[in-house]
């Protein structure tokens, strides 16, 4: 477990994509995956780390013509009630 933690934190931070940038990627790929135990987590973080609402809706809707429409609209859902409830 603290080898893949290792790994998950090199891979996070080689590159040039800011942090904003990677933690909206990380979720798109979660919405791909229809991942709820990686929508919510990622989700709840990008708001911790001043990601706007709308941020996080504007990564589901490029979902949509990616993922498809079932895909998009669950993970909607998982979405707006991490922004409920951070509220």
């Amino acid at each position: 477990a603290t080898a893949y933690d290792t790994l998950a934190e090199s891979c996070h931070h080689w590159g040039t994509l800011d942090a904003e940038t990677r933690r909206l990627v990380k979720l798109g790929i979660a919405i791909g995956q229809s991942s709820e135990g990686g929508v919510r987590p990622h989700a709840r973080r990008a708001l911790e780390e001043g990601i706007l609402p709308d941020e996080l809706r504007h990564v589901e809707l490029i979902a949509f013509t990616t993922a498809g429409f079932p895909t998009m609209t669950g993970s909607l859902k998982w979405v707006e009630e991490v922004i409920e409830k951070s509220k």
